[in-house]
Order: C-alpha cells, then sequence, then structure tokens
C-alpha cells in the first residue's frame, strides 16, 4: 500500500472529508523533506495542525478528544511516510508514542493543536538532520540497526559481523563517518529514545529495562554522562 493509499484509507476509516490533496500531499512533502521553515508559514496558514480547520470532519462530541483523534490519523500518516523515506522504525514509533500520549493529557483544543505543531516539527528535524548525513551503504545499515534494536545487547563487534565487516575495518569507517565510536552512537541513541520514553511519560524503572541497560544505577550513571543530569532531573525539567 502506498501513503496516497494509506491516507485514504484512513480518511474513510475515521469518517474524514477529503481535504486538498495538493496542500495534504505538500504538507507531509515538507515533514519527510525536513523543511521546518515551510511547514512554519504552512502553520501560519492553517493554525492547528497544518489544515484549514473547516476540513475536518467531527469524529467526536468532544472537542479535545475530537482534535486528539486527528492527531493521531496525521501522526500515523507521518511516522509511515518518514518511515519509508528512510527514518528508522525505533525512532520514528518512539516519537510517534510520545506525540499520542502528550496529546492524550491535555485539556484543551489548543493545547492539543500546539502538540500537533511540535509533532509535525519534530519529525522534520529528524528528517533533516537524517538527510544532512552522507554515510556509505554500510554505515548507513549500521546505523538503521543500531536504531532499530535499540533493546537488545549491541557491540561494536556483533554489528560488524551483521554488516558482513572486519571489526576493525568497520570501527575506523564507522568513526570516520560519524565522528563517534560504534559503542559512543549506541549510548547516544539509547539515552536519546530514554528522553523520549521519558517525555512520553514511561516509568524511570521501565525504561533503563526497555533500552538494554544492565541496571537502573548503570542507566542513571550513562545518561548523565551524556546529558550531565539523571533521569529524574531531566523529567523535572519537563514540567
Amino acid at each position: 500500500m502506498n501513503d496516497v493509499e494509506l491516507h485514504i484509507n484512513l480518511v474513510k476509516e475515521l469518517g474524514l472529508p477529503h481535504p486538498p490533496q495538493e496542500e495534504e500531499q505538500e504538507f507531509y512533502r515538507m515533514v519527510v523533506n525536513g523543511d521546518t521553515d515551510g511547514i512554519a508559514r504552512l502553520r501560519e496558514k492553517y493554525p492547528g495542525g497544518g489544515s484549514p480547520e473547516s476540513e475536518k470532519g467531527r469524529l467526536s462530541q468532544d472537542p479535545v478528544r475530537n482534535e486528539i483523534y486527528h492527531l493521531v490519523a496525521n501522526c500515523t500518516i507521518i511516522t509511515r511516510k518518514c518511515i519509508s523515506a528512510g527514518m528508522p522504525q525505533e525512532d520514528a514509533f518512539s516519537l510517534s508514542d510520545m506525540f499520542i500520549r502528550r496529546a492524550d493529557t491535555c485539556r484543551t483544543v489548543e493545547a492539543v493543536q500546539r502538540v500537533n505543531d511540535e509533532m509535525a516539527e519534530e519529525f522534520a528535524k529528524r528528517m533533516k538532520k537524517l538527510r544532512s548525513r552522507e554515510y556509505s551503504p554500510g554505515v548507513r545499515r549500521a546505523v538503521c540497526y543500531i536504531s532499530d534494536n535499540l533493546h537488545t545487547k549491541l557491540t561494536a563487534e556483533g554489528i560488524a559481523k551483521k554488516m558482513g565487516y572486519q571489526r576493525s575495518y568497520f570501527a575506523s569507517m564507522f568513526r570516520r563517518e560519524t565522528g563517534a565510536t560504534v559503542t559512543r552512537y549506541i549510548l547516544e541513541r539509547r539515552v536519546e529514545a530514554a528522553q523520549s520514553l521519558i517525555a512520553g511519560g514511561v516509568e524511570l524503572s521501565e525504561v533503563w529495562a526497555l533500552l538494554g541497560f544492565s541496571s537502573q544505577s548503570h542507566f542513571c550513571s550513562r545518561f548523565r554522562q551524556i546529558t550531565g543530569m539523571t533521569p529524574g532531573e531531566y523529567r523535572l525539567t519537563l514540567i
């Protein structure tokens, strides 16, 4: 199923009227291409999610719940498109889960719309960063593999073997292209994923186990090594 078919099916399933296809597709193209400036301009034209309010169907009698349902549909399409364009699945699904959880705690339509705007912008920023990297095919595959397997035990030797390289050659190539050792890169991605989980409301006692850390104390120490604060301190900054 291509993205246009996915969009049409979601519209049918949720009972949405058909928004102008040109503007809808332009919005999603901006997200996938990392065009944050274009998204900002579209936001000024259509406050609250990148499409005209008149085009939104009524999925709930409760205005806030109605807005959340539209955010979920929008997030689903953006997640699918970004994965198709090269964003690692684990990254895309973590972002999606985080913003849907945030929307679920909102109590006003305006608050949900702000989350919707932030969701589109964050996906676009990640895509912009992803597209700015010029990795060789081997390193690109390794980066995607790491992002999709953060919950498992990962080692430089194991990844090199998985990619079909000798460890020393792979380690040198990976560091040259990413600017980090394989071990450091894995740690940074795990801490980024931990930040997303924490922001999404996952308990600290669960985060370390979900991301392959050996213990909670190991998780706290590595989190502080990367961010300069403990997971608990980071959670307080989100309040």
